[in-house]
């Protein structure tokens, strides 16, 4: 079984939280270059021939056209990215051969319908730096908030601001963040952007190459939708992304900073991540399908912080644990190796060791 050595934490505006982090921390991050975008992705190898099914067990198929027109560059970069990897989760897709869940299915949710954090924020100062910070993000726009302006350091504003944007639109911060900088009358914000592979630890003024990055993600997203089979339950669908999930990545066991590793993008790009890119990449596509997850941490099993996801029937919670049941031989892991990481009941949980937070 793989050891989980992250912390699901967000680091941000003191060096005092980076050093509290780094004590849940019990390896570094292995610094992972952008895919190149006038290159091929590189399909992980983790994707290993499975077998195919039977015809009397080929229930679920995928089409791809050989001729398929793209609309763009980015378009044709993201297929030849995960094309192999969805072919290869529809495979094990058709192994399935007993609900995990029960006769019930996975809860449906609205996302766009939730309480917002937003609305929570008292500080009226908050609100604007919400509001600025996430429409410059979403342009990709330089904002900048100059404590001289306002007169007051801007620190904890900031900071709510940043904290409830971070509740409502995780995914722009996927490449960028609120950094500070200090003098002797206050504190002063500028929106930093970065490259999604470099979390937090590389500030870059080149935007275009974020932005190409960002859309490259989106695009395997919108691919690993588009190509599910069709008629799937959100059951099956929960299923169908652990495996891409899993067919897509490798554990990174050699991580050499704190900041990498942690995003979904490590996961559906780069190929390696730990276990908070795994559960968020499972949450990202759980969401597009308004499916019913959340990112959960904790101690896991081998005693080191960990990262995994809670899903629901209308009965019952159930917990998944991607990254553990990303072993070598996904193709018999379902089957002989650890189906019990596809999801456990809140007592398989706490029998297996786990202890969330």
């Amino acid at each position: 079984m793989k050891k989980a050595v992250c912390s699901a934490k967000y680091l941000r505006f003191a060096a005092a939280a980076v050093a509290a982090v780094m004590l849940f921390c019990f390896t570094g991050c292995g610094l992972i270059t952008i895919t190149d975008m006038n290159a091929t992705p590189k399909v992980t190898d983790t994707v290993k021939d499975t077998p195919a099914p039977t015809p009397e067990e080929d229930k679920y198929k995928v089409d791809f056209d050989p001729n398929e027109l793209f609309e763009s560059e980015t378009e044709r970069l993201a297929s030849e990215r995960i094309d192999g990897i969805i072919k290869q989760a529809v495979r094990l897709l058709n192994t399935l051969k007993k609900r995990k869940i029960g006769d019930g299915d996975l809860k449906t949710l609205n996302y766009s319908t939730l309480p917002k954090a937003k609305d929570s924020l008292k500080d009226p100062l908050a609100v604007k730096f919400y509001e600025e910070i996430e429409e410059s993000a979403e342009n990709f726009r330089d904002y900048y908030a100059d404590h001289h302006d306002y007169g007051v350091d801007l620190f904890y504003s900031v900071t709510a601001a940043t904290d409830a944007l971070l509740a409502d639109r995780q995914e722009l911060f996927l490449y960028c963040d609120m950094k500070g900088s200090t003098d002797a009358y206050g504190t002063s914000y500028r929106l930093s952007y970065y490259m999604p592979n470099e979390w937090l630890s590389k500030v870059t003024d080149d935007v275009d190459a974020v932005k190409a990055a960002v859309e490259l993600y989106y695009k395997v997203v919108d691919r690993i939708i588009e190509k599910m089979p069709a008629g799937l339950d959100n059951y099956e669908k929960c299923c169908y992304f652990i495996f891409v999930i899993s067919l897509s990545t490798k554990y990174d066991y050699d991580q050499g900073t704190l900041f990498d590793m942690y995003q979904a993008y490590n996961v559906l790009i780069n190929g390696n991540a730990v276990c908070r890119g795994y559960a968020d990449a499972l949450l990202e596509l759980c969401r597009r399908e308004g499916i019913y997850c959340e990112v959960v941490t904790g101690e896991a099993p081998s005693e080191g912080r960990h990262a995994w996801n809670a899903v629901e029937t209308d009965e019952k919670r159930f917990y998944v644990d991607a990254t553990w049941y990303d072993m070598d031989g996904i193709s018999e892991d379902y089957r002989e190796g650890k189906p019990e990481y596809l999801f456990m009941t809140e007592e398989e949980l706490l029998d297996n060791g786990y202890v969330p937070d």
